[in-house]
């Protein structure tokens, strides 16, 4: 099997992630099944489990110290509810929590395709149940769409050497074949049971990688999410620029006395003079639901995430 060996230009193999996150979330009941219990991803370490993979595979075939690996960025696509009925807007909140975890904690680029609710619930049990509706049935539409086209789009402009492709819906072997024919190599680290069978059981006449597969099922200890892991905080702001007052997040922990600001407004925070205490709501992780810790949302300083 053919190896890509970094350019002498560059000195590094050269490797972008590229995370089904909507395939991976409503496939983990699978890995909950495998481990015997109860399972959460640590999204932080499919990356190095990933590269410790691609190493020992590099290693083998070489019989020399693998070749420097240079992780130069992780796309996530997945999908964000809205306009939600108001009884599931905690758990809106949760989720958004949770991709700001992935953005600001982990460093991941998030392509998020909206789904608007029209203010039905989030479960089709409660629809059908609380409302009496069986004909609404939200769909993602552009998810899968949006990672091919970003995979291919950055092959082609030869931004990466090797694509870790964390997927198996078989929609995406038109993608990976055409990412082939460029020159790229492909790492496939998928789910067993839930991937498509060429994945898993290549065929030489159709190959989708470049690599053994990897599976899930053979990580679940390096994957799983730890109790102190769980803990990591994120923190709820109002924006302290006068007129604003939008509520956003933050995992920055703000000094006393500190004022914050949003996206939109960052610019003011070294121009402008302190007009009020920042109003801080408690940290919560990724893991946790609203109400819990002990912070005060109308001012204060963020507590500690309850243990």
């Amino acid at each position: 099997m053919a190896i890509a060996l970094p350019s002498s230009n560059r000195g590094m193999v050269r490797c972008m992630t590229f995370l089904d996150g909507s395939w991976l979330y409503h496939n983990q009941e699978a890995l909950v099944k495998a481990y015997g219990g109860p399972f959460k991803i640590d999204f932080g370490k499919i990356n190095s489990v990933a590269v410790r993979r691609l190493r020992e595979h590099f290693t083998s075939m070489l019989g020399t110290e693998a070749p420097a690996l240079d992780l130069v960025r992780t796309y996530y696509f997945a999908s964000i509810p809205e306009n939600v009925h108001l009884e599931d807007a905690a758990k809106l909140e949760d989720q958004k929590k949770f991709y700001i975890m992935l953005r600001e904690v982990l460093g991941f680029e998030l392509f998020l395709h909206r789904i608007d609710f029209r203010g039905h619930h989030l479960a089709m049990q409660d629809r059908m149940e609380k409302e009496g509706e069986m004909h609404f049935l939200p769909k993602e539409r552009t998810v899968d769409v949006a990672m091919a086209t970003t995979l291919l789009y950055l092959a082609a402009i030869d931004a990466f050497d090797i694509a870790i492709a964390v997927l198996g819906d078989a929609d995406y072997q038109p993608a990976l074949r055409r990412v082939r024919d460029l020159g790229k190599r492909i790492f496939l680290f998928t789910i067993e049971g839930s991937a498509a069978y060429d994945y898993l059981f290549p065929n030489p006449d159709a190959a989708y990688a470049d690599f053994p597969p990897a599976r899930f099922q053979e990580h679940l200890a390096d994957l799983r999410l730890s109790r102190q892991d769980k803990e990591r905080p994120v923190y709820a702001y109002y924006c302290a620029r006068s007129g604003c007052g939008k509520e956003f997040y933050s995992t920055y922990r703000a000094k006393p006395g500190q004022n914050m600001y949003c996206d939109e407004h960052r610019i003011y925070r070294d121009r402008e003079p302190v007009a009020y205490a920042n109003n801080v709501s408690t940290g919560l992780s990724s893991e946790a639901s609203p109400g819990e810790g002990n912070g005060d949302k109308n001012g204060g300083n963020p507590a500690p995430p309850a243990p």
